[in-house]
């Protein structure tokens, strides 16, 4: 059973060591734990899971330094699985190129936020290899 909103956001500040300045979250469309971690075996070195309660974590290893990640399946009860990056350096240069690798990846609908101050319901979303910008207000299942 999928955690509500409410109970991921407790137990990620709640039970989690103090997070890194900057994150990295994605969600991914019907993406199990085990096809998550498989995609990270590519992208980190000695990805080896480290937590498994309250949320799954796994520390992998990019340019010499610990990465922990957080996988956690339905999301708000629903068909996607979040992907955190608990690091200020990925191999990635920006949110929209972890969308796009995970996408091109996993064949996936990706969606991440903007961080946008004055906008924080946009969203980016990359399906059928196409961006489009959305407003997580009007989608159904998230």
């Amino acid at each position: 059973m999928g955690a509500s909103l409410l109970d991921f956001c407790f137990l990620k500040c709640a039970f989690l060591p103090p997070m890194a300045h900057d994150t990295t979250e994605i969600y991914v469309r019907d993406l199990s734990e085990d096809a998550a971690a498989d995609w990270l075996q590519g992208v980190f070195e000695g990805l080896e899971q480290v937590q498994e309660a309250p949320i799954v974590t796994y520390e992998g290893r990019y340019d010499g330094e610990a990465v922990p990640v957080q996988i956690t399946e339905q999301v708000k009860n629903g068909p996607y699985t979040s992907i955190w990056f608990n690091a200020p350096r990925l191999p990635w240069e920006s949110i929209r190129e972890c969308a796009r690798a995970a996408h091109d990846a996993l064949g996936a609908e990706v969606l991440c936020y903007l961080n946008q101050p004055k906008e924080p319901w946009r969203m980016l979303r990359m399906e059928a290899g196409e961006m489009e910008r959305v407003d997580e207000r009007t989608l159904e299942d998230f």
